[in-house]
């Protein structure tokens, strides 16, 4: 858990600051899902919740970055680069998906 705080504190305090909050919070998926797939904690523990509701918040940034970049089109790059950012984040959701899916225990009964 003390790696997972210090991990928080230096992307926070980073250059990633400067960006928007759903690079922000794609830089931190990303430094947290590499200190996962280290072994740094395990499925199901506290930092793997920690991790999902980082997800979670960058599900929900994506989208309303999307909404926004549908809202002004400034040409065929920009209206490129706004369905390239769609299917990324669909393929982002799904996977994120699959990985909650992976934590849950269906030998329990609740």
């Amino acid at each position: 858990m003390k790696k997972l705080l210090v991990l928080v504190v230096s992307v926070l305090t980073s250059g990633a600051v400067l960006a928007g909050p759903a690079d922000r919070l794609g830089r931190l998926d990303k430094r947290l899902g590499a200190a996962e797939n280290s072994g740094a904690w395990e499925q199901g523990s506290k930092g793997d919740r920690f991790e999902d509701r980082i997800d979670r918040l960058e599900d929900r940034a994506d989208r309303r970055e999307d909404r926004r970049d549908r809202a002004v089109t400034v040409g065929p790059r920009d209206l490129a680069e706004d369905r390239m950012d769609r299917r990324e984040n669909r393929r982002d959701v799904a996977e994120n998906r699959r990985d909650r899916g992976a934590d849950r225990d269906f030998t329990q009964p609740w």
